[in-house]
C-alpha cells in the first residue's frame, strides 16, 4: 500500500468517508486490518460490517497482529457484524428503510462508544461492505445508502471505510459513488499483475 493510502487508513479524518475499490482480496484484507488495528491501538471503537467471506480472514489477521479479538468483542470495543445480518434489518420488500438503517447503525455506534473509557466522547471507526454487496443488484439503493452513511458520519462524527469489490480490471465504481466519499484510496495492482 502506498504511503498516502496507509496514512488515510491509520489516521482517518474524524468525519472521513473513505472508498477503496479493489480486485485483490489479499490487499483489501491488509487495508481493513490496518484500519481496524490502528483504531484498536488508539483506544477507539471499531465496527466491522463484513461479508461472510471476509469475517474470519480479517479476524485472523487481527489475531496475527497480536489482538485478542474475543476480548475486544466481549469488551464492546470491537463489533463484528455480517453484511447479510445488517442488511436484513433495513432492506425490506419495499427497499431501503431509512429509519431502520439509522436506528441499526446508531445502536452499533452507541454500543461501541459505551465500551470506551471516554464514553460518548470516544472515536469510532467503521468498515462496511454493504454498499459493495448492493452495487451489483441495486445501484439506486447503493447510492442512497452512501448518502445515508454521510448523514451518519456527520451526525455521529465517525470515520467510515467503504470497499467496492471489482470483478475484473475493467470494472469500476461509478463516479457518482466515488463523489460521495471524502477520500479515495486508488485501486492498487495485485502482486500477480
Amino acid at each position: 500500500m502506498n504511503t498516502k493510502g496507509a496514512a488515510i487508513l491509520t489516521d482517518p479524518h474524524p468525519c472521513g468517508h473513505i472508498v477503496y475499490p479493489y480486485t485483490d482480496e489479499n490487499l483489501v484484507g491488509q487495508a481493513v486490518c490496518l484500519f481496524a488495528s490502528a483504531g484498536l491501538r488508539n483506544g477507539e471503537g471499531v465496527i466491522l460490517i463484513m461479508t461472510d467471506a471476509h469475517c474470519e480472514p480479517i479476524k485472523l489477521r487481527l489475531q496475527v497482529e497480536g489482538f485478542n479479538v474475543e476480548h475486544y468483542e466481549r469488551s464492546g470495543q470491537l463489533t463484528c457484524v455480517t453484511t447479510d445480518d445488517l442488511l436484513g434489518k433495513f432492506m425490506t420488500g419495499d427497499g431501503l428503510d431509512e429509519e431502520m438503517f439509522r436506528s441499526a447503525i446508531g445502536n452499533l455506534i452507541d454500543h461501541a462508544r459505551a465500551a470506551l473509557s471516554n464514553g460518548h466522547l470516544g472515536k469510532v471507526r467503521i468498515f462496511g461492505e454493504m454498499v459493495s454487496q448492493l452495487r451489483t443488484t441495486d445501484l439506486t439503493a447503493t447510492t442512497r445508502l452512501e448518502e445515508l452513511w454521510n448523514e451518519v458520519i456527520n451526525n455521529h462524527a465517525v470515520s467510515l471505510l467503504c470497499t467496492y469489490a471489482l470483478h475484473n480490471a475493467q470494472d469500476h465504481v461509478p463516479q457518482l459513488l466515488i463523489a460521495l466519499h471524502s477520500d479515495n484510496i486508488e485501486r492498487e495492482k495485485s502482486a500477480a499483475s
